[in-house]
């Protein structure tokens, strides 16, 4: 019995008759569980690609850190050098490509925060496999513990078995980043994947593969019947035309196409034609539902043919970054926060990437009208509450006096 009872199982590795081998998806067992997920998410023809364009996107993510009471940046600070070399194997885009890959594939990606044993500063940060992480029983019932049960709570260690052997380490060392909705099962230990909706979609995909694969294999054989001295073929007889047939004749190397014999022998095309299956349109179809389930848009990521603009295609990446790319990474920043001290903040962009560019443009453009109309509303008498709602800004905030800045030759009228 595995994490909290569960049975978890991989799928079977099987090998067949003439030697091939593949994972088995569709057995009784199913494979669907945290530790069956990490590794469907590796191995799908039509999911790994997909996760790769979202983690390795979410990993170009650039940070920050500044002090909260002035907003200066603090571009010494330990923690940014924690960031740029989280381990001795790997670089920050590995750390979150990993990261993001981990959660979207078992519903929660697992930060260890290693600690200096005499200093207790962190100066290590590991991407932890969630299935290999065994928590004790008294941690599902940590939902309605209170605040004098917290250190107590956080200091609970939990087992991870790192190649066959346990490590022992606190809960208050790991960073938990969830991909749906903590407590949904009353425990933020159990946790649900994305994947799991996407079950059948992932299984027709499998199947359609193999079926596609046994249809090439198998194409080139024929039906042979026939008599001899108008008796029907012996089990002798008719295994000797069935090893000739198969060694020597069909589609492959070496194969040949056409036999000649003295035989009376029947000839009957079994050949199957693919496309009659659908087997493509259905990949289509599947790529599709995988793809709205990882929110990317056809125009930026897509296997049906259809070609976008330049245009469109650059728009809808700049939406999703915006859209879905940001909310990750703020959530990201919010969690891993906790490992700075409270007068700091961390901040994280995408603005470097070139495809955001026009974007910034736009960005520009607009701060300069907004500036300009807050600028003729306060020349104009009008207050400055008034004239900042006028511009679309902020009501709070905070404006030099008009005089002041008349007097330094200076143009605009804020700190904003």
């Amino acid at each position: 019995m595995g994490l909290f009872g569960l049975n978890w199982q991989f799928p079977i590795y099987t090998r067949n008759k003439r030697g091939d081998s593949f994972y088995d998806y569709t057995s009784a067992n199913g494979w669907y569980s945290p530790k069956n997920n990490l590794l469907i998410a590796q191995t799908h023809p039509l999911l790994t690609p997909a996760l790769l364009f979202v983690s390795k996107l979410f990993s170009q993510a650039e940070f920050k850190i500044s002090r909260s009471n002035n907003g200066a940046d603090a571009p010494n600070h330990p923690m940014l050098g924690l960031l740029k070399n989280p381990n001795m194997n790997q670089t920050l885009p590995d750390l979150l490509e990993s990261l993001l890959f981990t959660q979207i594939a078992n519903g929660v990606g697992v930060l260890y925060a290693k600690k200096n044993i005499l200093t207790q500063s962190v100066n290590s940060l590991y991407v932890l496999d969630y299935s290999k992480i065994d928590f004790p029983d008294t941690l599902d019932k940590g939902k309605f513990k209170n605040a004098s049960q917290k250190e107590e709570y956080l200091n609970t260690s939990i087992k991870y078995d790192e190649d066959g052997e346990d490590l022992n380490i606190k809960l208050k060392d790991l960073l938990f980043f969830y991909d749906l909705p903590n407590y949904l099962n009353d425990n933020p230990f159990v946790v649900s994947s994305r994947l799991d909706g996407l079950k059948q979609t992932l299984t027709n995909t499998i199947d359609m593969a193999k079926a596609k694969s046994i249809i090439i294999k198998s194409n080139g054989k024929e039906l042979i019947s026939g008599q001899k001295d108008g008796f029907p073929l012996g089990k002798d007889e008719k295994e000797a035309v069935e090893n000739r047939w198969n060694n020597n004749y069909g589609v492959g190397w070496n194969k040949k196409r056409g036999i000649v014999t003295k035989s009376n022998l029947k000839w009957q095309s079994m050949h199957i034609i693919a496309r009659d299956l659908g087997y493509d349109e259905g990949t289509k179809t599947d790529a599709a539902v995988i793809f709205t389930a990882l929110h990317i848009p056809n125009d930026v990521y897509s296997i049906s043919g259809a070609k976008s603009t330049y245009k469109n295609a650059n728009a809808s990446l700049i939406s999703y970054i915006q859209n879905e790319m940001m909310p990750t990474l703020n959530s990201f920043i919010k969690t891993i926060s906790s490992l700075l001290p409270n007068n700091y903040e961390l901040s994280g962009t995408y603005n470097h990437l070139p495809v955001m560019l026009p974007s910034l443009t736009v960005q520009y453009e607009n701060t300069c009208k907004q500036m300009k109309a807050l600028s003729d509303a306060r020349s104009a008498g009008i207050s400055d509450e008034q004239a900042l709602e006028m511009a679309g800004l902020p009501r709070n905030t905070v404006l030099n006096p008009i005089e002041t800045q008349e007097n330094n030759g200076q143009q605009g009228n804020s700190n904003y």
